[in-house]
């Protein structure tokens, strides 16, 4: 005799059952199939392990500090002439003559401490020299020019006649209202040349002489400057000499009487 409870074992029932759970299943994955997203996996790329990726750089703009800005101190660079010509002028003896500002202009100290830089004398110590411009080599670069000069000079000491007696078969010029007695002379030897004009004029009981001058020296190699050339530079300055003359006191007949 079997069991009462054989028949819940039978093949049949147990079909049975594997149908029902087949269809529970089923049911319950289509209630939850809305709320789940299904995982797709790209075939394309191999299942392997997790790499994590650095994110990209950021770019970041960096604003650049400004530079400060220097001013140049004004006092320590040489002021530019406002003029292509600097004046000299003395006041004691009421000259004055403009020369270029490129030129070397010497006090009457440094003139007097250098025989070499000194006019040709008139023969009497009282000879003052007041200034003296030299005119830069570097204008004539390799020839054999040596010096280009303007001096003014003046003494008080000598009368009218001895002034003028200084230059022998002058010639006459006016130059600013001023009448000047001049005289050009050449000389030279051993290579070297000089050409030189002097000046006179008697003003204000006064002996007024200007010299200029060319100097060269020739050492065979350098190629010749033309001292006619230097020497319109330096007519310029003579052109410019100024001097003012102090009016003639009048004499009364009763001064003249005493």
């Amino acid at each position: 005799m079997k069991p009462a409870n054989a028949k819940l074992f039978s093949p049949l029932y147990t079909a049975i059952l594997l149908a029902a759970a087949a269809a529970l299943a089923v049911a319950i994955g289509c209630s939850t199939g809305s709320k789940a997203k299904p995982v797709v996996l790209n075939n394309s790329q191999p299942i392997g392990p997790m790499v994590v990726k650095p994110d990209a750089p950021k770019t970041v703009a960096f604003t650049a500090e400004p530079k400060p800005v220097t001013v140049a101190d004004k006092s320590s660079s040489p002021a530019k002439p406002q003029s292509k010509y600097v004046t000299f002028k003395s006041r004691d003896y009421g000259v004055s003559f403009d020369y270029p500002w490129q030129y070397t202009k010497l006090g009457a100290k440094a003139i007097a401490s250098d025989y070499s830089l000194q006019p040709q004398s008139d023969g009497l110590e009282s000879q003052i020299t007041l200034a003296r411009v030299d005119v830069p080599k570097g204008f004539y670069p390799d020839t054999d020019f040596d010096s280009g000069y303007f001096t003014l000079s003046l003494n008080p000491e000598l009368s009218a006649d001895e002034c003028k007696a200084t230059l022998k078969d002058a010639k006459a010029q006016n130059i600013n209202g001023v009448d000047f007695s001049w005289k050009e002379s050449e000389n030279g030897g051993k290579g070297s040349a000089a050409k030189v004009r002097n000046y006179v004029a008697y003003v204000n009981d006064t002996c007024y002489e200007i010299e200029t001058g060319v100097k060269t020296t020739n050492d065979g190699l350098s190629r010749e400057v033309d001292p006619d050339q230097v020497m319109k530079r330096l007519d310029a300055m003579v052109m410019s000499v100024k001097i003012k003359q102090q009016p003639v006191k009048e004499v009364t007949p009763v001064e003249a009487g005493k």
